[in-house]
């Protein structure tokens, strides 16, 4: 009678588990992969997109797909135009204004005589201005009987100004008071008998108050704008919203160059 025989061991050869992590997703099922070698088995990389995912070793030792945040438009567009719009819009404004002179409400330009004093080369002329009209720029027109006279007329008041000679950086010579209306200028030469003195002055209406409005407006913008794109940068990238970050990069380099198109319209 045979006797029995002992309990042959089995070995286990089944390869271990793989746990699998996609984005929050974890699948805890084995995948077998015994069999024969031209058995198609289970492609890991048919369980996402491989451009947006990236494959890091877990802390148990098991490979772990961890979703990329995808790119979204409405996010870009959000980090970017919130803080060109707050920056972009003001500074708009301005160009129009500074492109249609409404900044200052033109210029304008009266000429006044101004007649020699009796043995004198002193000239005086009257000249005044109405309220919310303020003085600019000063010549003295070229005729045949005098020379260019390179005068220049420094406003230190609303209503008052000094006039230089020569250019901006000469000597007082003479100066201009609208509270009597007058206008005085001596050099020490003798011009003849008179004098045409050219005065140019600028009204101050409601355009010009809007867009003093708009230009203090302007630069609260600026600063606010250039904030707030730092700000969409940073929570953009640490919150997985690249589309945000890169708004905010991109609003951060506009504003150079709308700075530097509005240096060129003024």
């Amino acid at each position: 009678m045979d006797e029995p025989q002992p309990d042959m061991p089995i070995e286990d050869n089944a390869p271990p588990s793989i746990e699998l992590n996609v984005g929050n997703l974890v699948t805890n099922q084995p995948v077998t992969l015994a069999g024969e070698t031209n058995q198609t088995s289970p492609n890991l990389f048919n369980l996402a997109d491989p451009q947006n995912v990236s494959f890091v070793m877990g802390p148990n030792g098991q490979m772990i797909a961890i979703e990329k945040p995808p790119f979204v438009w409405k996010h870009f567009f959000i980090g970017g135009g919130i803080p060109f719009a707050i920056f972009f819009v003001p500074m708009m404004i301005l160009m129009i204004g500074a492109a249609f002179d409404y900044d200052d409400d033109g210029g304008t330009t009266r000429e006044v005589t101004l007649f020699k004093d009796e043995n004198s080369t002193a000239y005086r002329g009257e000249f005044t201005l109405e309220e919310d009209n303020f003085l600019s720029w000063c010549g003295i027109r070229h005729n045949e009987e005098v020379d260019y006279i390179d005068i220049h007329c420094d406003r230190y008041e609303d209503y008052k100004a000094n006039i230089l000679y020569p250019g901006y950086e000469g000597e007082v010579v003479g100066n201009w008071d609208n509270e009597n209306g007058t206008v005085y200028f001596d050099t020490g030469t003798d011009y003849g008998e008179e004098l045409k003195l050219q005065m140019e002055y600028y009204s101050e209406g409601e355009s010009y108050e809007l867009f003093s409005i708009v230009g203090d407006l302007a630069s609260a913008a600026c600063c606010l704008g250039l904030l707030l794109s730092i700000v969409f940068l940073i929570i953009g990238f640490s919150q997985g919203k690249p589309g945000m970050g890169w708004g905010g990069v991109a609003a951060l380099v506009s504003f150079p160059v709308v700075g530097m198109s509005w240096l060129l319209v003024i």
